[in-house]
């Protein structure tokens, strides 16, 4: 096996990896400035939990109109068309959070945020061809470790940002700069991407589209059922967690960043040795691990009392996101998205890829509304409580469940 440094640098070679790589990276050292802070951004312009739980509600709608129409045109178009006209989308909405101040003028911002999200099944489909079958999960890994390492610091200096200027203040200075950089990213992806599919040798209707996606295979169905349970869990929880963690633990926007720096630490180092593991021995030890740590995390939130607690909480989380299984919403880690890769040949990958997103979200939208319900009327831990049961249950699911394919898909 060849040494760390040296497979990825053979990765690396491949000019679409370097370009999607670089370009997110640098959106994640903006957006991963105020992204902690979002939910008490929100909070700030004057809406109740249950409303926050319906803002991210809609959100999650929104995701759902275009994840299918997403994947289709990613195959039908082609992944660089997809890409670019998904980070145009991208670029926008953060002009509309700088120059208003209200909420409703954020949820229209969310609203072309999941609109832009239709280039996901592109980048997915794009890193899986820019790579071999062998290092599949290495491919995934390498964008995503790249993508993680600006998380290592910035949440912390957003925290000071908002502890400084006031959550309101410090998020929009952060949003302006994303705005900037998203625009950046734009020239850049039209301007060096290259196309890995062709989308003239596989052109099909609308109808042929529909009838390729009902003949998806089987394993994929038990993998939406999955990341169904999964994402209930996420979309309950995790918006209220930065809420958890300042208005009830008591701790300061700078502790909250503190904390997610180490997220970003742990689940970092982990994602690139976890991805040779998952080439090595295969995806579902990983995914495993993955999924049987995430009950852990939210478990953790209501019984900590502390700076401390919490934040062995939201490491076991690092952990679970840093061997690549975890599900989160729209995304998958690196063993995940190797998974689906290895299952589904490339004419149906964009499909397949956002028809999972799709199905899981259809399955778990109320989530985040049931989780501000559930704050508001029962206890703020019963959010908690309920992810830690859906994420359980995807745990059991997939262990019993799935099974890895004995040939991989080009």
């Amino acid at each position: 096996m060849a040494p760390i440094g040296k497979t990825i640098r053979e990765m690396m070679k491949s000019r679409n990896l370097v370009v999607i790589t670089l370009t997110q990276s640098l959106f994640m050292l903006t957006a991963s400035l105020w992204w902690p802070y979002w939910s008490l951004y929100i909070l700030e312009l004057g809406v109740s939990k249950t409303l926050l739980g319906m803002i991210f509600m809609a959100e999650t709608i929104a995701q759902l109109i275009f994840q299918i129409p997403g994947g289709v045109l990613t195959d039908r178009l082609g992944r660089k068309k997809m890409i670019v006209l998904g980070s145009v989308l991208r670029a926008m909405s953060p002009l509309i959070y700088v120059v208003t101040g209200s909420w409703q003028f954020v949820l229209m911002g969310m609203f072309i945020t999941q609109m832009s999200n239709m280039m996901v099944p592109a980048i997915d489909a794009l890193i899986a061809e820019s790579t071999n079958v062998e290092h599949r999960a290495m491919g995934y890994g390498t964008f995503r470790m790249m993508t993680l390492l600006p998380m290592i610091f910035t949440p912390f200096i957003g925290g000071i940002i908002t502890d400084r200027l006031g959550v309101y203040g410090g998020v929009r200075i952060a949003i302006t700069a994303t705005f900037i950089v998203a625009w950046f990213n734009v020239l850049i992806r039209w301007r060096f991407l290259e196309d890995t599919y062709d989308s003239g040798e596989h052109a099909s209707s609308r109808l042929d589209a529909l009838k390729e996606i009902r003949s998806v295979p089987k394993p994929i169905w038990t993998l939406i059922v999955v990341a169904a349970f999964a994402s209930i869990g996420l979309r309950v929880a995790n918006q209220f967690m930065a809420v958890y963690a300042t208005q009830i633990i008591g701790l300061s926007n700078t502790q909250w960043g503190l904390i997610m720096t180490g997220v970003g630490v742990v689940s970092t180092l982990l994602t690139i040795p976890s991805s040779i593991w998952s080439d090595r021995v295969g995806r579902k030890p990983g995914i495993m691990v993955s999924l049987g740590l995430t009950p852990l995390m939210y478990a953790g939130f209501p019984l900590s009392g502390g700076l401390i607690q919490l934040a062995t909480s939201r490491v076991v989380g690092a952990i679970s996101e840093g061997f690549g299984g975890a599900v989160t919403g729209l995304e998958g880690g690196s063993a995940w998205l190797a998974l689906v890769a290895d299952i589904v040949p490339a004419k149906q990958r964009g499909k397949v890829m956002g028809l999972i997103a799709t199905i899981a979200g259809v399955l778990s939208f109320p989530g985040a509304w049931i989780g501000g319900l559930l704050w508001d009327n029962v206890s703020p831990q019963m959010p908690f409580y309920v992810a830690a049961g859906t994420s359980t249950v995807a745990f059991i699911i997939f262990s019993i469940f799935v099974k890895e394919p004995k040939e991989k898909a080009e």
